[in-house]
């Protein structure tokens, strides 16, 4: 009597193993098509972050450049006000000889040597101021 269930138990046995052993199967298909669909998407990834990195590397040579010109603009624009700054003393010894100043005065105010105050003054002065000046050296 034990015999006959024996045998009944062991074809129930097999076909249950054989039945986990196809769901396994299927189970491992699925997942063989998911690491081949997710290798896909890391091979995606990795050549996204490999574009980004050599776009970021032509973008730090654009960035560097770029500093390069702003720091030659600024250097510019302050030897700009310098030599603003250079002619001010200048200017306003022009202003100085348009409003009757003497020599004296120029080289006082202005900080200038006389030839330059003689200079300026020749240049600047009005026709008739020209002539008492010149006058005056003679």
């Amino acid at each position: 009597m034990f015999e006959n269930l024996v045998i009944p138990g062991l074809f129930a046995t097999t076909l249950f193993m054989l039945a986990l052993f196809v769901i396994d199967q299927v189970r491992l298909s699925r997942m063989r098509k998911k690491l081949a669909s997710q290798s896909g998407l890391i091979e995606i990834l990795k050549n996204d972050v490999r574009a980004l990195f050599s776009g970021s590397v032509g973008e730090d040579s654009r960035i560097y450049k770029l500093e390069q010109r702003l720091r030659r603009m600024k250097e510019r624009q302050e030897q700009l006000e310098n030599s603003k700054h250079a002619e001010r003393p200048y200017e306003q010894a022009i202003r100085m000889v348009q409003k009757g100043s003497s020599i004296e005065d120029l080289m006082s105010v202005c900080n200038l040597s006389k030839g330059e105050a003689d200079l300026i003054v020749m240049m600047h002065r009005d026709k008739d101021q020209s002539n008492d000046t010149q006058e005056q050296y003679h």
